[in-house]
């Protein structure tokens, strides 16, 4: 409800609170103010008054139409906009607070603030100018690995929080040759993307035994014998060792020798105190994934 106040010719200031002065009763004062705004003039005479009204609407504190903080982000050369509209009675005035930096572009954390005279709020924008990334590890021709084991793919980048992700032909370990294939690196970020394509070949072959025992060979007895058999190949060949009774030796078996006969961890074959008995055929064999290449000897103890 406004408040109503009359200015008299002479200076009297009458409004609700203070009426002009009466010392007999209302009956006797010179003017009276009704509620309505009316006023009353108790003694007829002739007086000339300017009256002006003042409405007002309600105060309100200033509010942002966006009231949480933001996050912007663009590409460098590219137009940006910050905004912080706000609303409020009196319409605010709106004051930013840049980052301790001489150029307004620039990344950083700059501040908004809207206020009026009945009150103050600030918001908080973070302003990220970014860069499409840049891969910046490049393979020289094709990258060879040893098939069974690891191979290490880099995609060194350059950029602000680029995500790295890869897609390939098959596992990450590389253990059969089907894994060979082109292995494709993608960095991204909010201002783009870039890709290198890795191509990878296998290198595997199946063994092959490169010095094994004679066909024959010729043991005395009480005198240690060694049968080598040593094999190339990729994956590395395992060893194994046909004895005459068909048992088996293997260089990946975990059991401790029961008789005379020991196995090198590189497939050389140690018969010890041999007998009579040890005679017989031996059998070499070598194998991976991709094959297998053997060799016999007839051994006769004397």
């Amino acid at each position: 409800m406004p408040e109503i106040s009359w200015g008299l010719p002479d200076g009297t200031l009458v409004n609700s609170a203070l009426q002009a002065d009466g010392t007999e009763g209302d009956q006797f004062k010179r003017y009276t103010l009704f509620n309505n705004g009316t006023l009353y003039l108790n003694k007829v005479g002739e007086a000339v008054m300017l009256v002006q009204l003042e409405v007002t609407d309600k105060l309100r504190r200033p509010i942002f139409n966006n009231p949480f903080n933001e996050r912007v982000v663009t590409r460098i050369g590219r137009t940006a906009v910050l905004n912080c509209s706000a609303d409020g009675q009196p319409m605010p005035e709106i004051i930013w607070t840049l980052p301790n930096r001489t150029r307004i572009e620039d990344s950083g954390k700059y501040r908004c603030a809207a206020k009026n005279k009945v009150g103050y709020i600030e918001k908080l924008v973070v302003f990220e100018v970014i860069q499409k990334p840049y891969i910046l590890t490049r393979p020289k021709g094709i990258i060879r690995g040893i098939s069974g084991q690891s191979l290490f793919l880099h995609c060194l980048t350059d950029g602000i929080q680029p995500s790295i992700s890869w897609t390939t032909p098959g596992g990450f370990v590389l253990t059969i040759i089907h894994d060979r294939g082109n292995y494709v690196c993608r960095a991204k970020n909010d201002a783009g993307e870039a890709i290198l394509s890795v191509p990878v070949v296998i290198v595997a072959y199946p063994p092959r035994i490169t010095n094994g025992p004679p066909p024959t060979v010729r043991g005395v007895a009480g005198v240690t014998v060694y049968l080598n058999c040593v094999a190339n190949g990729i994956p590395t060949p395992e060893i194994t060792w046909e004895l005459p009774d068909r048992s088996i030796l293997s260089t990946t078996g975990k059991e401790p020798p029961v008789g005379s006969e020991l196995l090198h961890a590189q497939g050389t074959l140690i018969i010890r105190n041999p007998t009579g008995a040890h005679s017989g055929t031996y059998k070499c064999i070598a194998f991976n994934y991709l094959g297998r290449d053997t060799k016999t000897t007839y051994m006769t103890v004397i």
